[in-house]
């Protein structure tokens, strides 16, 4: 698939679509029959007290096909023994009929040991990496369309989701963290532009949400292709993903845990449906090999809710995350950690944004970094989204903050990022260092010999490198290269 065709945002009849597998997957998976049905199919890693492999398989299907099996390659002595794996259907809640009426989701655990497997004659990522030697990182990728605002998604220069997938499977890298937002298409394609967004499918009419099975498709599915079919992917859940935005299809395709699709369906109140609260899912942890006697642990903290501009009630709401991930992360010989979490703890916004005459607060996620508020201790690095752009600030004392909210979506603006004189809220020192470049791409990740050091490439669509990252003892320093 081109970029140009996979960056169309179009309406397509399920039935007929069909992606081809890459060579080097399929030749590594076992040969079903194959199956033009198949919309996509991906791998994703869960905690492995739920999984004992440690990766959840899904299978995304036009409404009413039975879910295919997932057949697995599962070596036995000196030769390999096929695994057939009944998928079982992950069903849409019924109150969030019709929008996810067009397509079956299918799931099932991937067998331990696995070295290769395939779904309806489509490859998967078979197993979690025994040794983590290059993680890409990336997120908000959904092409955005808002009454006030729309990006162009005809055009791979404009939304770049599908080179940016194309580059990310091009470097074979062993995992891939996605840090939130997923979802942008939250409305219809204004009359006046259906040059950029005419195809795009519109939220249901009289939804309490965005989201849709079309929209997923457009907006996911379809674009992320090429990287959800060779890599296993670690999601984070963003504000996009709220309830009343983009969580049901959240949930019903990317949370990697059992029994959560209905996190968010609509509920009953006053004779009508209306959104679910928006609130944290517990927290859980990944744990990536490094090396014999090193293990990358990322604690994954749900940060759809909350305030970014004032510290709200859902800050006590919240700290019951940071809490979890803090005991998830407790210092262990041989074990560094990384928070994961949508919101930037401290991530500072553009200058440009501010009203005149008005006092202007640059720092985002307010609720957030109140919540994790001396929780901080025990990592090495925060991994976030949200703010449009590539960034990195270093607080004394605190661990790095890395902000990878350039992978697709309209990105912030290019001008008015001086380091903030203040704190990003109570109990936080005040900002030593930052780096800022609004540029579409994504990181990929490299560790060094000295356990808690790695190097980060910033890569732009194509997979250029346009800056350098070096984080060492909890201290994160970027820089631009020619």
């Amino acid at each position: 698939m081109s970029p140009r065709l996979a960056s169309v945002a179009v309406v397509v009849a399920l039935g007929a679509l069909s992606v081809a597998v890459p060579d080097a997957a399929r030749a590594a998976a076992p040969s079903p029959s194959a199956s033009a049905e198949v919309i996509a199919a991906y791998s994703l890693a869960a905690p492995v007290a739920q999984v004992p492999s440690g990766l959840v398989v899904r299978a995304v299907l036009p409404a009413g096909a039975t879910c295919p099996d997932l057949v697995a390659a599962v070596p036995r002595g000196e030769g390999v023994r096929v695994r057939v794996v009944p998928m079982r259907e992950r069903p849409a809640p019924a109150t969030t009929a019709p929008a996810f009426d067009p397509i079956t989701v299918c799931s099932a655990d991937m067998p331990v040991g696995a070295t290769g497997a395939a779904v309806g004659g489509r490859a998967v990522p078979a197993s979690m990496p025994s040794r983590v030697e290059r993680l890409a990182i990336f997120g908000d990728s959904g092409c955005r369309i808002v009454s006030y605002e729309v990006q162009d998604c005809a055009n791979p220069a404009n939304w770049p989701l599908s080179i940016i997938s194309e580059s990310i499977a091009a470097e074979e890298p062993d995992a891939v963290l996605f840090a939130g937002d997923f979802f942008y298409r939250e409305d219809g394609c204004p009359a006046a532009l259906q040059a950029l967004c005419g195809t795009s499918p519109p939220p249901v009419t009289g939804a309490p949400f965005t989201d849709s099975a079309y929209g997923w498709i457009a907006d996911v599915l379809l674009p992320m292709t090429p990287l959800l079919s060779t890599v296993p992917l670690i999601v984070s859940r963003g504000n996009h993903e709220a309830c009343y935005r983009g969580g049901n299809g959240y949930f019903l395709l990317f949370d990697p845990r059992p029994g959560t699709e209905g996190t968010c369906a609509p509920v009953s109140s006053g004779g009508g449906l209306v959104a679910a609260d928006t609130v944290p899912s517990p927290t859980y942890a990944i744990d990536l090999p490094v090396s014999a006697d090193r293990v990358l642990r990322l604690a994954i903290a749900d940060s759809a809710g909350g305030s970014d501009t004032k510290v709200t009630s859902y800050a006590a709401v919240q700290r019951v995350s940071y809490e979890r991930a803090a005991t998830l992360t407790a210092e262990r010989p041989g074990r560094e950690s990384w928070l994961v979490t949508h919101r930037p703890l401290y991530g500072f916004v553009s200058d440009t944004f501010a009203t005149p005459g008005q006092p202007f607060n640059p720092w985002t996620s307010a609720d957030q970094n109140a919540a994790a508020a001396g929780l901080l201790g025990t990592y090495d690095m925060v991994v976030s989204s949200h703010i449009h752009i590539a960034q990195s600030v270093q607080l004394p004392g605190l661990p790095g903050q890395l902000v990878m909210g350039n992978g697709g979506t309209l990105l912030d603006p290019a001008a008015g990022y001086p380091l903030p004189a203040t704190a990003p809220g109570a109990g936080y020192p005040a900002p030593s260092w930052a780096w800022v470049s609004p540029t579409f791409g994504y990181a990929l990740a490299t560790p060094n010999a000295q356990a808690g050091s790695w190097r980060i490439s910033m890569r732009d669509p194509a997979g250029q490198q346009f800056a350098r990252c070096g984080l060492r003892a909890g201290s994160l320093f970027c820089t631009d290269t020619p």
